[in-house]
């Protein structure tokens, strides 16, 4: 394992979770190594971060840490990575995961946050220019969502459809007139001047506080993701990206993601798209 800092951008991956949403897999592997077509999630997102220009690798483990730890170490030998492996902690909040780790980002340094149960493919280059155009603390992105319910579709107040697959971007809260919220993917882009804005050993829920106080301050830039972002959150979702949902309906409510899974592995297995890697560990 390279502990030597590398030319390159930098990435933390969080992976100490228990998964515990996904059942009795869990139990035995931790969510991060959870198998999507042979591969474990972390396959993807390491190659992902690979091929656009991230070199540097920080992952504050906990549950089943030694697991991840082996399984990167291997997968990752001889690529000109620097991997920085660090035990958080089983039940250890975000916050103070990150706490724990910071020390290792350079100072003012921008660096990609991602959680590990998620498999996604995007123009991550797009996100990190309007980040640094917006001289911004903290870059959010946000996701379109196939909907878990039927939708009745309204205009001017009258009903005109009843859709069961209809993407949504948008979401009305009651109470806040002229305000809509986006579904937020969990990828994001800080500098690490942003971890300052927060006592993160104390602050509890690290996304509502950090988040929020930036906000304040302006210091955010909003990017829209259009590509592929599958998060891997229950037993369901598992069988739905790996194609094994019998339910006709299930199956096409979540047709869009399932069918980009088909091509999972065409897209990631000889890693074509990389500049600079001339071969891909399976």
């Amino acid at each position: 394992m390279n502990t030597t800092a590398c030319d390159g951008r930098w990435a933390v991956i969080l992976c100490g979770g228990r998964g515990s949403r996904l059942g009795s897999i869990s139990k035995t592997t931790p969510k991060a190594l959870v198998n999507v077509h042979g591969h474990p999630i972390l396959w993807y997102s390491f190659w992902t971060l690979y091929k656009a220009g991230f070199r540097n690798f920080i992952f504050p483990l906990g549950y089943k840490g030694e697991m991840i730890k082996d399984y990167i170490d291997e997968l990752s030998k001889g690529m000109g990575c620097q991997i920085l492996a660090v035990d958080t902690g089983e039940d250890t909040s975000i916050a103070k995961r990150i706490h724990q780790i910071a020390h290792l980002i350079p100072e003012n340094e921008d660096f990609f946050l991602i959680n590990s149960d998620t498999i996604f493919d995007f123009d991550i280059e797009g996100m990190y220019q309007t980040h640094r155009e917006k001289n911004a603390l903290l870059t959010l992105s946000s996701v379109e969502v196939v909907s878990s319910w039927g939708l009745i579709m309204v205009k001017d107040d009258e009903i005109y459809g009843f859709d069961r697959q209809r993407k949504v971007r948008h979401l009305v809260s009651d109470g806040h007139k002229g305000m809509y919220g986006l579904v937020n993917s969990g990828l994001a882009w800080l500098n690490k001047d942003a971890l300052n804005y927060a006592d993160l050993n104390t602050c509890g829920d690290f996304e509502t506080n950090v988040y929020q106080k930036l906000i304040n301050l302006k210091r955010v830039a909003h990017y829209e993701i259009h590509g592929l972002w599958f998060p891997i959150d229950t037993q369901k979702d598992l069988q739905v990206i790996n194609l094994e949902i019998d339910d006709a309906e299930d199956l096409n409510k979540h047709a869009n993601s399932a069918m980009m899974s088909r091509d999972l592995l065409a897209s990631y297995a000889a890693e074509t798209r990389k500049n600079d890697v001339s071969k891909t560990k399976v």
